[in-house]
């Protein structure tokens, strides 16, 4: 490492830490380079932890509700106190870097005092947000709002030195908004392989268990999912659909699930820590993910998470044909239906049903995708930004 002492970096996150994989990521690769890593993050419950050279400390839970002002208010009530942690923190032991993830974007405000003492700071954008709140709230990408986030997302990445963000359509779309593209860097939410390992597939297994984990949403398409059971309630008498999620739309796709007739075919879980979720996944043979094509038609290109950690276990996964999982993968190592067609998606599923060497042959696939996008690349990656930052 280039510097002197080891590296003192804080991760800044509206986000639940415990159960980010992409933020334990970036710790676990600063960890193992030595670097000491303050968290300030949301949790279950307040308070703080000292594990090592790692220091995490909750600044307040996650809001469950739907009321957006009070949303934003503990937004900006966190960002304050993501400040005041910092500043703090940086009287101990000056922070070399300062790594912010969205949403939102603004939290790059929290690190700005200490730019004056030398320290570097980092806008991670794992959604962007403009894209993300169009499709989320039904607002056109050319409305006042949008336009507002674009402008907030420019401010963010002036308060920074360097830009990352998950995938190339998402730069093609930060360097469509104005931030210049030489300041961005690509690194994927690919699967941690200390984690998340490829495992046995068992080919003469009488059921066909489907997998989903994650935010519970109609955006994502949820209901999309049960719908195709629906369909294959009959015929597919096997099939089972393994659910690990929490969100507000958990209730709503219980309710489709009963009045559909096939809640005797899902299994429910909540969300558990990211350490914990192979096991959780232990049963699932095939994702699947329902992604809908407004997401596309808004430029809010996710490439889903849930499918790079199952492809980092060697678990093809059932997509919906959408432009930015086409850019990462094939006919080889996915499975693609028609998006928002829940008959197409259940006869994807019926084929796999009937015929289970489809699945092995898609692992072949998985193998090279592996190979080419996985952590221990994009940890050398990231620690290459760090060290370049810190040297500057």
């Amino acid at each position: 490492m280039s510097a002197k002492r080891p590296l003192h970096v804080g991760m800044v996150a509206y986000a639940h830490y415990f159960t980010d994989a992409r933020i334990k990521n970036y710790v676990d690769a600063l960890l193992d380079e030595g670097a000491t890593v303050d968290v300030f993050a949301l949790g279950k419950e307040t308070g703080a932890r000292r594990d090592g050279n790692l220091f995490v400390n909750s600044l307040d839970t996650k809001y469950q509700g739907d009321s957006t002002a009070t949303y934003v208010a503990l937004q900006a009530m966190f960002l304050l106190k993501a400040l005041w942690h910092l500043l703090v923190g940086s009287f101990h032991q000056k922070y070399d870097v300062v790594h912010v993830h969205n949403m939102p974007n603004i939290l790059t405000l929290a690190a700005l005092p200490l730019k004056l003492f030398g320290t570097r700071v980092i806008l991670d954008v794992h959604d962007t947000m403009p894209e993300a709140y169009a499709t989320k709230f039904g607002f056109a990408l050319e409305s006042v709002p949008i336009r507002v986030l674009v402008q907030e997302e420019l401010l963010s990445a002036a308060c920074a030195e360097k830009v990352i963000t998950t995938n190339v359509m998402h730069k093609e779309v930060l360097v469509g908004h104005g931030i210049a593209t030489d300041k961005i860097d690509l690194i994927l939410n690919v699967g941690n392989r200390k984690i998340f390992k490829p495992r046995p597939h068992d080919a003469n297994s009488s059921e066909l268990w489907l997998g989903y984990h994650g935010t519970i949403a109609k955006r994502l398409g949820v209901l999309l999912i049960v719908d195709a059971l629906a369909l294959l309630k009959v015929e597919c008498p096997n099939l089972r659909f393994l659910c690990v999620g929490e969100g507000d739309d958990l209730e709503d796709m219980k309710r489709r699930a009963e009045a559909h007739g096939v809640a005797r075919m899902i299994e429910w879980k909540p969300f558990t820590s990211v350490e914990l979720l192979p096991e959780a996944l232990r049963k699932v043979q095939v994702g699947i993910i329902g992604n809908q094509r407004e997401t596309e038609l808004k430029r809010n290109f996710m490439l889903p998470v849930k499918m790079l950690e199952y492809a980092a276990m060697e678990i093809p996964t059932i997509v919906p044909r959408l432009k930015i999982i086409e850019r990462y993968f094939d006919e080889s190592s996915a499975f693609f239906y028609t998006p928002d067609d829940s008959r197409d998606l259940a006869e994807t599923i019926r084929t796999i049903y009937n015929d289970r060497a489809h699945i092995s042959a898609r692992i072949e696939g998985l193998k090279r995708f592996n190979n080419e996008y996985n952590w221990d690349v994009m940890a050398d990656r990231y620690m290459h930004i760090i060290n370049e930052l810190v040297s500057r």
